[in-house]
């Protein structure tokens, strides 16, 4: 039991458990309803077209999650809009519009004044988080979860039986379209412990893993779950015993997760 309890002996290790169960609550049950909508790619998006703001916070000293918000508002932006040019097409435009973003945040995150925090840009900080960090993930993952939870219905519908959704109450556009912007909201959640580059996997591998193992929505949304909060424990477990770095160990066991559930 002691190679399970060790890794959190310490008040950083103990607060980086905390922080990450409180992004599996709702990143997991998220990360199914991606699926379900076939919106992996915004996820992939919007995470990664946040760099610059991420940066910017850097420069500024400001909160990374202020950052995350704003580069958030910027990518969804500038990724409808680049999605909306019918001489490139949907897909063409939003990876034009991210690889931008990405390589703006890139260029800007090489400047001499930018503290030397360029590798918590990307990869995160889970062990660096601050009571104010799980706080503000706690506020933003309760948001999403109650979300969820009301809309529960009209987005099994939309999701499912888009043809009757609107004789149901339910429009699929709309529906869509708040799923984002609670994509978006545990975007926000998960940049500064995850960074730009590994907090979807966070939200897509639970996802994939638990639609795969349970035949019904709520089995799914309860086992992507768990299975989001196993991988946050086993990562934390595998960085202390291994020296890697926490944020890589947890997206490394969410993929492995899914990729076990995806050989049955």
């Amino acid at each position: 039991m002691s190679w399970l309890t060790d890794p959190f002996a310490q008040a950083f290790t103990q607060r980086a458990l905390v922080e990450v169960l409180v992004l599996a609550l709702a990143c997991g049950p998220l990360g199914v309803w991606i699926l379900l909508y076939r919106q992996s790619y915004a996820a992939e998006s919007i995470s990664h077209g946040m760099l610059p703001g991420l940066v910017v916070a850097a420069l500024a000293g400001a909160p990374l999650v202020l950052g995350a918000a704003g580069g958030v508002i910027v990518a969804a932006v500038l990724i409808a809009l680049a999605g909306r040019d019918e001489r490139l097409g949907g897909d063409t435009g939003v990876a034009v519009a991210v690889s931008a973003l990405f390589g703006l945040g890139a260029v800007l995150a090489l400047s001499p004044e930018v503290p030397p925090r360029l590798q918590e840009l990307l990869f995160g900080d889970l062990l660096g988080a601050t009571a104010g960090d799980i706080a503000a993930a706690a506020v933003l993952a309760a948001v999403v979860l109650a979300s969820l939870a009301l809309a529960h219905r009209r987005l099994s519908i939309s999701g499912f039986d888009p043809g009757a959704a609107r004789s149901l109450g339910a429009t699929p556009r709309r529906w869509e379209l708040a799923l984002l912007v609670l994509l978006a909201i545990a975007t926000v959640a998960a940049a500064p412990g995850l960074g730009s580059l590994l907090l979807v996997a966070l939200i897509l591998a639970p996802g994939a893993a638990g639609l795969r193992l349970a035949a019904r929505l709520p089995a799914a949304l309860a086992l992507a779950t768990g299975v989001a909060a196993l991988s946050g424990v086993a990562g934390l477990v595998l960085s202390y015993h291994l020296g890697i770095a926490a944020g890589a160990s947890v997206a490394l066991c969410a993929a492995a997760a899914a990729g076990i559930a995806l050989a049955r």
